[in-house]
């Protein structure tokens, strides 16, 4: 490998790599989301094996800038030294599905009353219009991803049916909805996590009376008794509703939050800054949980109409995107939407 980097690169180019991979360490080498994909070669790796990384991913960057003109990328993003099977285990693991709703019925419109009054408008952010939305987390080295989701979808839902703000505890939908199956951070998914909260209106904790601890460890613990929090939180959402299509999630957004499913491997997930991403290699699956918390159109000038998007609350912590987000291109796929963001969608109704 030394060989093939001192070949290929010249001694300007090398120092530039070197700037950038201190850079890169100083940002992302503590990084729990670093360690938990590259548990494998941690300790492996010298500091050529890791500029030859750097470059690669470097050199990658003018593809996904011409095929993503509206949106930034770079070689200096937490992900930027994993290999594309790397990247692709630590966002899917065992949770790939394919991009289609497992509901008999799906909905593919819908129309009930809204938070917002009913009103049919051209930009919602739920971040901006209330305070119901939970911040940004961070998975760390658990694939907790469907559990945020859920209980992302579920406190916002809650919120705006009452008005009271709640965060309702990752770790116990990480370790109690399934208590008898596999370890939460190794399979789980949206829908049996936000049935299992709707479910449970009584016993629920929030984040505060049990924290999330699996980041750390990558296990989730047993499910604790939560007879402690019984009465705190008297939960107030209805049945989870599932749906597809990107008119039943603009629908669905002018009401609450939703649940979603992406295909997040691809580099334009790894690398991405800030932007519309417009485009994702066509793929029949999806592997990650999200929070849709929003959407709207960007206008860039130069004659050309708004672009609209759909904005995505990610699982990998503020470093990652903008500020967390990520927004997705809309009006390009009515059914599967940009990375498959509208085949899987799932929230709890709101009891106004």
């Amino acid at each position: 490998m030394t060989a093939v980097v001192a070949l290929t690169i010249s001694a300007d180019e090398r120092r530039e790599l070197n700037r950038d991979l201190t850079l890169w360490q100083q940002k992302f080498g503590h990084d729990d989301h670093v360690r938990a994909a590259m548990k494998m070669v941690r300790g492996t790796l010298t500091t050529n094996d890791l500029l030859r990384r750097l470059k690669a991913t470097k050199d990658k960057l003018p593809t996904l800038q011409a095929a993503n003109p509206h949106a930034t990328f770079s070689h200096l993003t937490k992900f930027a030294l994993l290999t594309d099977s790397e990247f692709a285990r630590f966002v899917s693991g065992s949770a790939s599905m394919p991009a289609k709703s497992p509901a008999s019925s799906l909905h593919t419109n819908r129309s009930t009353r809204s938070a917002l009054g009913g009103a049919v408008v051209s930009t919602v952010d739920w971040t901006k219009q209330s305070v119901c939305v939970p911040p940004v987390r961070h998975t760390g080295q658990c694939r907790s991803d469907w559990a945020i989701a859920a209980a992302a979808a579920v406190s916002s839902a809650h919120c705006l049916a009452t008005g009271d703000a709640i965060n309702l505890s990752v770790q116990q939908v990480l370790s109690c909805t399934s208590p008898d199956g596999p370890d939460g951070c190794y399979y789980g998914t949206d829908y049996p996590g936000m049935k299992w909260l709707v479910s449970r209106t009584n016993s629920l904790c929030s984040e505060w009376a049990i924290p999330y601890v699996s980041g750390k460890t990558g296990l989730a613990p047993i499910c604790s008794d939560s007879s402690k929090c019984a009465g705190s939180i008297s939960l107030q959402v209805g049945a989870v509703v599932e749906g597809q299509g990107e008119a039943f999630l603009v629908d669905s957004l002018r009401k609450q939050p939703v649940m979603a499913y992406v295909a997040a491997t691809s580099d334009q997930w790894r690398l991405y800054v800030r932007g519309i991403l417009s485009w994702c290699p066509p793929t029949t699956y999806v592997n990650q949980a999200a929070l849709v918390i929003g959407y709207g159109a960007e206008d860039f000038g130069f004659g050309t109409a708004p672009l609209g998007f759909f904005k995505v609350r990610n699982v990998w912590g503020t470093a990652w995107g903008e500020a967390g987000d990520i927004r997705l291109q809309r009006n390009l796929d009515s059914t599967f939407g940009t990375c498959n963001v509208s085949t899987r969608l799932s929230f709890p109704t709101l009891i106004l």
